[in-house]
């Protein structure tokens, strides 16, 4: 028996409290959907004196363009910029700037399409261009300077942040994914209008104040993410086994930062923060008739807009097995093998939740009984996010293993994932496992609110219970179903960490 899986059951008692109680999944939603296509969803906790209030919009990385990467996590740096009201000592003085600085990045644009030829890319390993810039992108972009440093005088920094401390808020904060953007804050009942009013003038009247130093701020973060070793390597993975859709492209690179603009990032958000795409979530001390009007107050004269457009990428049926063989002398040696696997939305991806706990408890037991090392992570992640609507990998990651056994430890992976023997005990141990964190959850209003909003972004609201219920129904032969449907060569893909060649040979591959 692996370590930890002894230790899991040797402490099987301090989660019996939560994870023996029946498995009720119930969620008294409530739902409004206003004539505008705005979706209000309340679940009522009426001994709370808080609620935890969250807006979801329908947006995220997968709407984004090659060369813009990015792009949808810098729109909610500069949503957070404040608006004509928020964030602005004399708006009038502010809107002439920031209208001429509008014009001169169109007359940049133009320009830079004038000179796309002669600023192409030339070299494979960006060693040569026929051009940088020209004189006249020089003096438009030295002119969007000058406007900038012009409009610093007119900004009110954590104009937003101070409003929301000042009427009880806690924990703001705003987050971007492949599919979705979200903003929160939980709030006493008495000050939920103050939400209403802040996200509704955020959805209509953002101003991209300090474009510049927001873009600066973004490469500052991905240089830090481009710094942990294991991030190049992921991204190389999420590469190797996709062929089109962009849920696995990465979260900008070093050579789109400098191409955002004003005008793609104005269309990002006139096309998507829009009612008919937008969720407004709330759990607490409010019911769902007292929160009606003042929705209808703030954002009922939002008019509706044409749907968005979606993400028309389908990923084709895999058809090979694909391999990659990753020299570094930073990350120890390990083993990754991927599998695609469906969304949230499809009647199979439930179980793969229950499917990832058994297979790393597995996993880890088979390496020991070999003699193998290594630090066993079986998980669903892609880029941050661990859950979609579209399809997405089921990540066996095995690292810090000799690299001399790396060709074992993959064989022992494989034998694994056959399933020809799941354990019962090992079986509900993990669903109880899972039933456990859900009552966590539930009883969290800010983590259950974030949960219905993913679910309703990813399918629908609706979709929870159902999803978790068939979780909690999983079954040996659900399992052993799955594995013989996904875990085929066909739709595998294979990652190994080795040293550097000549690094290798001098250890003499024996690490």
């Amino acid at each position: 028996m692996g370590i930890r899986l002894a230790l899991i059951l040797a402490l099987a008692g301090s989660v019996i409290d939560l994870g023996a109680q029946p498995a009720n999944y119930d969620l008294p939603i409530r739902e409004h959907v206003f004539e505008n296509g705005l979706r209000l969803l309340v679940l009522e906790r009426p001994d709370d004196h808080r609620v935890a209030c969250k807006i979801f919009t329908d947006f995220g990385g997968l709407v984004e363009t090659p060369g813009d990467l990015g792009a949808a996590h810098y729109l909610e740096h500069l949503m957070f910029k404040g608006t004509h009201t928020l964030g602005t000592t004399d708006w009038q003085a502010e809107r002439s700037i920031i209208e001429e600085a509008d014009a001169t990045e169109q007359a940049l644009i133009l320009e830079m399409n004038r000179a796309r030829n002669a600023l192409r890319q030339r070299g494979v390993f960006h060693d040569y261009q026929h051009a940088k810039s020209t004189p006249a992108l020089d003096s438009l972009q030295q002119r969007l300077v000058e406007l900038n440093a012009q409009g610093q005088k007119y900004r009110k920094h954590g104009a937003t942040m101070r409003w929301y401390q000042g009427f009880g808020g806690a924990r703001l904060t705003a987050t971007t994914e492949q599919e979705y953007m979200k903003f929160d804050i939980n709030l006493p009942k008495e000050r939920v209008a103050l939400f209403l009013r802040v996200e509704a003038d955020r959805m209509r009247n953002s101003v991209f104040r300090e474009f510049d130093q927001e873009r600066m701020i973004l490469v500052e973060q991905r240089l830090g993410d481009l710094n942990r070793p294991t991030t190049p390597f992921y991204e190389a993975m999420n590469a190797l086994v996709s062929s089109v859709h962009p849920v696995f492209w990465p979260e900008g690179y070093l050579s789109d930062f400098k191409q955002y603009t004003r005008h793609y990032q104005r269309d990002l958000y006139q096309r998507y923060f829009i009612p008919n795409n937008t969720t407004l979530i709330f759990i607490g001390g409010v019911t769902l008739e007292e929160m009606i009007q003042p929705v209808e107050r703030y954002f009922g004269w939002l008019e509706r807009q044409p749907e968005p457009l979606r993400v028309k990428a389908i990923e084709p049926v895999p058809q090979a097995e694909k391999r990659l063989v990753w020299r570094s002398s930073i990350l120890s040696p390990r083993v990754d093998v991927r599998f695609m696997i469906p969304a949230v939305g499809h009647p199979d991806r439930p179980h793969f939740d229950v499917l990832a706990e058994i297979l790393e408890l597995m996993i880890e037991k088979a390496l020991q009984q070999k003699g193998l090392k290594g630090k066993v992570n079986v998980n669903t992640r892609v880029v941050h996010t661990s859950r979609f609507g579209v399809p997405a990998t089921l990540n066996l990651e095995i690292a810090s293993v000799k690299e001399s056994k790396i060709s074992e430890v993959e064989a022992t992976i494989l034998s694994v994932v056959a399933l020809a023997d799941v354990d019962g005990d090992m079986l509900n141990l993990v669903k109880k496992r899972l039933r456990t964190d859900w009552h966590r959850t539930a009883l969290n209003a800010d983590r259950l609110a974030f949960e219905i909003g993913h679910f309703q972004i990813m399918d629908s609201w609706r979709s929870l219970q159902p999803y978790l219920e068939a979780r909690e129904g999983t079954t040996a032969d659900d399992l052993q179903r799955l594995a013989k449907q996904y875990f085929i060569a066909e739709n595998r893909s294979v990652g190994v960490v080795r040293a550097p060649e000549q690094l290798s040979q001098m250890k003499g591959g024996t690490q």
